[in-house]
Order: C-alpha cells, then structure tokens, then sequence
C-alpha cells in the first residue's frame, strides 16, 4: 500500500469519525431546542385551556368536553367522580336557576395569576377564579374567589382535565 493511499485512509477515517461526532452533537442539541420549543407550546395549549374552562362557564355542556370521562372533581367540601352524573347535575342545577330567574344568567369569568408546570404528558395548572354572575331577572352578585387545580393529561392529541379541585381563598 502506498503512503497516498493510506493517508487517503486515514484521513477518510478521521473525516468519518469528526462528522459521526458532529452529528451526534446536532441531534442532541436540536433535541434540546426542540423539547423546549415542545414545551413552550405545550404550556401555550395548557394556559388556553385554563382561559376556555373559565370562558366557558356560560356553557356547561361545552366545558365538560374539556374534561375526561374520568374526571375527579372535588368542589364545596364534596368529591364527584362519576363525571357522566357531575356533568348532569351541574348543567341540571344551572337549568332550574336560570328557571327561578326567568332565563338565562350570564357569567363573567376572572381567572388571575395562573401557573402551569408540565411534567410530560401530564400538566399542572393553579389559578384564582371568581365570577360576576348576573342572573336574568335579579341583582348582580360576585363569587367569593377560589382557589382552583387542574390536572391535565394530554392524550397525544389534546390536554384534557383529569382532575379539578377548588377551595375558597381565605386570609392568612
């Protein structure tokens, strides 16, 4: 074997071996890039959700779709976890209100300081909510504000509400 022949070698393998090595570093460093990017968008999507599930407090039909068939909500010192039966029973109970009322109550959402952490398929979010509730036929009223969780599980296509706790905000 010639000297030319065998630094064209060596050299090939040295070349090889640089680029083999570079390409490992652009995987891991687009990895990173890409998991942040991942994640941003996530917490994005999640705090969406958080904005919706307020939002859609004027229909309660349309906010159980953001929640699992196996949501756990605990509320007022009680724990549903039949989510079919809570479903029911809210859309129910704001049914005969608004009855009393003589039509339909218009509520305002207001949904402060919210605080999403991602952990994987599973998210996060802590906020405080209270509504001005304005009833068809009677005086405005405000809510008392609550501190409120959800647990979200993103299924591979959307984050849905696992589980949802709430509990009056009170003082030190």
């Amino acid at each position: 074997m010639d000297r030319g022949n065998l630094k064209f070698k060596f050299n090939h393998h040295l070349t090889a071996k640089a680029c083999s090595h570079l390409s490992i570093v652009a995987l891991i460093t687009s990895g990173i890039v890409l998991s942040t990017l991942t994640y941003a968008d996530d917490e994005s999507d999640v705090m969406a959700i958080v904005y919706e599930y307020g939002n859609l407090e004027n229909d309660l039909e349309a906010q159980a779709n953001l929640m699992r068939s196996d949501r756990i909500h605990i509320a007022n010192g009680m724990r549903q976890t039949n989510e079919a039966k809570n479903r029911a029973t809210q859309v129910a109970t704001r049914k005969a209100e608004e009855a009393v009322n003589g039509g339909k109550t218009e509520f305002v959402t207001t949904i402060e300081s919210p605080i999403v952490s991602i952990h994987g398929d599973v998210a996060i979010a802590s906020f405080t909510q209270w509504w001005n509730i304005y009833p068809h036929e009677g005086a405005p009223t405000t809510s008392t504000p609550a501190w409120v969780s959800l647990v979200l599980i993103n299924d591979g296509n959307n984050w849905l509400v696992k589980h949802t706790h709430q509990s009056p905000l009170r003082g030190n």
